[in-house]
């Protein structure tokens, strides 16, 4: 192993932290490393780079990811309660508690393993649709739309993972761009949760990442085939909202819906569901560090790399909510 290290100073200048890290593992999932460390740019030189536009968090979830990559766990890994999301003092009793501390911490393999009671059909992968999906006791459909602190924590999970993406595709980690994916549609697919119209995720994909990009690409897939089948509203004030929210975004949308209803029918005539224009995260990955079957093999058999960015994309939430409160008892103490 290359015991080689370099540091990375992460964050803006009044937060910035220095992070020392072996090099190896930055230059052998990213071009953009591997160029900057073993290139003949000053980095190289002086084995420092400064990246103020990603942060600490951020980062520290990155490495765990690579860190992730060369263990060797038990298959069978199951994606955690949607109680991971929200802090402890807000589940109510008879809800399974299953959040961790708010700061950082690695995924907890054991928590994470095989169960008997919810890994129902071991031969499917965590992104696929079907009854090997864990059932938990909460009714999840009511703790999202009844409860605000549940949805908050899931957009800002949600935003957790958006933000990894974003780190991905700026310093080229072509690998965790798909395993964010991977993450997302597991996540989505157990809970059975959705991305909802969040404003703050759609303003900040579309600021940071190419309409192309293949996280939008799951946003509007989610808002065309789920938010645009709920009944509430009509099929204009919903055209309508999706406009105010961001034209793109809505246009990309209308072109998938309008694709569904032109050549996507069953035979009642109906438009198809999720699951078959979302068969599985492949469907969204860029692969091009392994091919779709060698993909479909790793999220199989090492599916504790996807249940572990849940986790930490949930506590990344908790942390952020928390820093969130903190600063409105902070305002509210100086009026």
């Amino acid at each position: 192993m290359d015991l080689d290290t370099v540091t990375v100073r992460v964050g803006e200048a009044d937060t910035a932290v220095n992070i020392t890290v072996y090099r190896n593992l930055l230059s052998d999932v990213s071009p953009y490393f591997r160029g900057a460390f073993e290139g003949s740019f000053v980095e190289a030189t002086d084995r420092f780079t400064s990246l103020t536009d990603v942060t600490e968090q951020t980062f520290r979830m990155f490495l765990q990811w690579t860190q992730t990559q060369n263990n060797q766990l038990p298959s069978g890994a199951t994606v955690p309660s949607p109680a991971i999301i929200v802090p402890k003092s807000t589940i109510q009793h008879g809800h399974a508690i299953a959040t961790g501390p708010a700061e950082l911490q690695p995924p907890d393999p054991a928590r994470s393993g095989p169960n008997a009671e919810t890994l129902l059909d071991i031969t499917r992968a965590l992104d696929e649709p079907g009854d090997h999906q864990p059932t938990y006791p909460e009714d999840t459909e009511r703790l999202y739309f009844e409860n605000p602190e549940w949805a908050e924590g899931y957009c800002l999970s949600l935003l957790s993972f958006l933000r990894l993406y974003v780190f991905a595709d700026k310093y080229d980690v072509p690998q965790l761009r798909d395993d964010v994916l991977t993450a997302v549609v597991a996540q989505s697919i157990s809970w059975d949760w959705w991305p909802d119209l969040e404003q703050g995720v759609i303003e900040f994909a579309y600021a940071n990442l190419p309409s192309s990009s293949k996280f939008i690409r799951f946003l509007v897939i989610s808002t065309a085939f789920v938010w645009l089948s709920q009944d509430e509203n009509c099929s204009a004030n919903k055209l309508r909202m999706l406009k105010e929210k961001n034209e793109d975004f809505a246009f990309e949308v209308m072109i998938v819906q309008n694709q569904r209803f032109r050549n996507e029918k069953s035979s009642d005539g109906m438009p198809l569901w999720l699951e078959e224009a979302l068969s599985n995260s492949c469907v969204l990955h860029e692969h091009l560090v392994q091919d779709a079957g060698q993909c479909r093999r790793r999220i199989h058999d090492q599916p504790y790399i996807f249940t572990g960015l849940i986790e930490m994309c949930a506590q990344s939430a908790l942390a952020m909510k928390k820093e969130s409160d903190e600063e409105k008892r902070s305002h509210e103490e100086k009026d």
